[in-house]
């Protein structure tokens, strides 16, 4: 039964803008990188993931992952009696499955990417296409599409959809959004908009370039900034203002996250599926190191045939990268029941990564596999730190064993 609070909520609180960022990966950079641009501008912002519900980037709950129709419409009252003027919300499978957005009208739906490449079958991939496109129904009548340009199985979510104003973002040259001259170690291209827009406001958007400069790295993330470009150009944010916004954005913990410290070059990135490790392995390449240290917590309580497909992309990236070691771990001293590697799912993963020749230096414990990395890395190797809810402690734990180095 739909809960009459979201009901209510649609009624009183119609005034609030709502964007749904959905997609397979890059949903939270585009949406923290969204938040940056907007707040900039001294916009007030609601933001709901299924890791974290905040208000003005000040978190009311630091974790949310079951979320429900009750608890929606609750926070959904909490960030309006804060003034907030716009909502973004991060659409996790789960939620869509659920249908807990019933009575809610979003303003722009954004689709990052859809990944069914690696899926093991027909009946896995309609379900989880039809899933996708089940958001489109809550789209309000005057609502917006932006979809990757680059990525053909977004494009097929919007079969039989009409009368739709569809931007398209990505490095296509029929993008409406594109890059050029990309550099991508640490970012900067120049923003080039193709087609003439009109924002919300009414503000005519003439074809233009403009150049961005982020502190971040891959190409990846290159399209989770014309994501979040597009978004805010149809809220009429200026050019201007966003190269600036941008400029000041720090990276995100576990996105290609850079750990500061005095003696190695370390990165952090929570890879779970093939294309997130192809996506980590294709920003190495533009790293500059002497060798390199992988660390993989191989992912729990999620299936043989996901971390089949994992260590088949890893092993494919180990043949070329430069002076690679890999090492991998269980995470049995940092992850509970829910996201324990089972046996099955173990001895899939070293199957693939014997049939592929690839050595493995395995730890149960993640600390144990963070300090063979540490006991062979010199100053200008590359640790990458990689995996699940396994390794959400890798941070902790590398920088205490940095300190008893010391």
């Amino acid at each position: 039964m739909l809960f009459e609070g979201v009901n209510i909520y649609n009624k009183v609180f119609s005034k609030l803008k709502k964007i749904g960022i959905a997609g397979t990966n890059g949903k939270t950079t585009t949406a923290k990188i969204l938040c940056q641009i907007l707040k900039e501008q001294g916009i007030h912002i609601g933001f709901i993931s299924k890791d974290e519900i905040s208000i003005n980037e000040e978190r009311i709950e630091n974790e949310f992952k079951d979320l429900n129709e009750e608890k929606l419409s609750f926070f959904l009252d909490e960030i309006v009696k804060n003034d907030v003027e716009i909502v973004i919300v991060e659409v996790d499978d789960r939620c869509l499955e659920k249908n807990i957005f019933q009575g809610i009208d979003f303003d722009i739906i954004i689709y990052t990417s859809i990944e069914i490449e690696y899926m093991n079958s027909i009946q896995s991939i309609e379900f989880y296409m039809k899933l996708q496109k089940s958001l489109l129904k809550y789209l309000s009548d005057n609502g917006i599409i932006i979809i990757n340009a680059d990525d053909q199985n977004s494009f097929k979510l919007l079969e039989n959809i009409k009368d739709r104003l569809i931007i398209t973002y990505g490095l296509s040259s029929k993008a409406t959004i594109t890059a050029s001259s990309i550099d991508i170690a640490p970012i900067q291209f120049n923003c080039c908009i193709q087609r003439g827009m009109t924002s919300l406001n009414n503000m005519d958007i003439e074809p233009m370039e403009f150049p961005i400069n982020m502190d971040f790295i891959g190409i990846h993330n290159v399209y989770n900034a014309l994501a979040s470009i597009a978004i805010v150009l149809i809220y009429g944010i200026l050019p201007e203002n966003i190269m600036k916004a941008v400029k000041k954005f720090k990276s995100i913990k576990r996105r290609m996250y850079k750990i500061n410290n005095d003696q190695y070059q370390i990165i952090d990135d929570r890879c779970q599926n093939p294309a997130s490790f192809e996506a980590v392995f294709e920003a190495v390449q533009s790293i500059d190191y002497e060798k390199l240290y992988i660390v993989n917590s191989i992912i729990g309580s999620k299936g043989i045939e996901l971390n089949k497909r994992n260590a088949k992309i890893i092993a494919n990236w180990m043949r070329g990268l430069k002076s690679a070691k890999l090492i991998t771990t269980c995470s049995i001293d940092v992850v509970d029941g829910k996201d324990k590697v089972l046996e099955d799912e173990r001895i899939g993963f070293y199957e693939v990564m014997k049939e592929n020749g690839i050595f493995c230096d395995h730890k149960d414990r993640l600390e144990d596999a963070l300090a063979i990395a540490l006991s062979h890395a010199s100053k200008n190797d590359l640790i990458l730190l990689l995996g699940g809810s396994g390794m959400d402690e890798g941070e902790n734990l590398i920088m205490k064993l940095l300190k008893g180095k010391n």
